[in-house]
């Protein structure tokens, strides 16, 4: 199996979810400042799912440039990868046209955790189809950054459902931001 295909179609869907994404952004009918004001739980929404799925896709794109062997399994993980990323823009909208609603963050967060587990699988196979000694399992092994935002994620996710929903949201933005810290950078503050 080739992995150009899995890559192209990866891409088309990335680009579809943003594009979905900021179909959701409505124009005010009444073009003032406080209109603007009003919208901005539908923006910051929009942008930390932008973010969000940003970063997925560039780590997606780091994961594949590397990638020489692609089994049925890492197709399919990446389906489930896709359709996880298919329901941000729903939960996006709702989030942030409910103001941060507590159930509305969990559901946001709970997707975002799961984005983050299915893509840990989809490493783990591609290390197990390369081999576990091999130059790309070393390369993608220590997942530390992964699971710290795992844990943070389902950290908002607890803060959200006991009815701090706007902190579960401020510790969404903060994971996503962390990102753009260079890895071997979190890996010497983390020793």
């Amino acid at each position: 199996m080739q992995k150009n295909r899995i890559e192209a179609f990866t891409d088309g869907v990335y680009a579809i979810i943003i594009t979905i994404m900021v179909l959701e952004l409505k124009v005010p009918h009444n073009p003032d400042l406080k209109s603007y004001a009003e919208m901005w739980p539908v923006f910051a929404s929009y942008a930390v799912s932008f973010l969000f799925v940003g970063l997925n896709w560039a780590s997606h794109h780091h994961l594949f440039h590397t990638v020489t062997k692609v089994s049925n399994a890492v197709l399919w993980v990446n389906m489930l990868n896709l359709f996880v990323l298919s329901l941000v823009p729903f939960a996006t909208a709702t989030m942030g046209e409910n103001d941060f609603k507590s159930i509305t963050v969990t559901i946001y967060a709970s997707l975002l955790s799961i984005s983050i587990v299915v893509y840990l699988v989809l490493v783990n196979l591609l290390c197990k189809a390369h081999g576990n000694n091999s130059s790309f399992a070393k390369q993608f092994k220590g997942h530390r950054k992964t699971y710290t935002s795992l844990f943070l994620n389902i950290a908002a996710i607890v803060i959200s459902i006991v009815g701090f929903p706007s902190l579960a949201f401020i510790i969404l933005v903060i994971i996503s931001l962390a990102w753009f810290i260079p890895n071997h950078v979190f890996e010497h503050k983390q020793l």
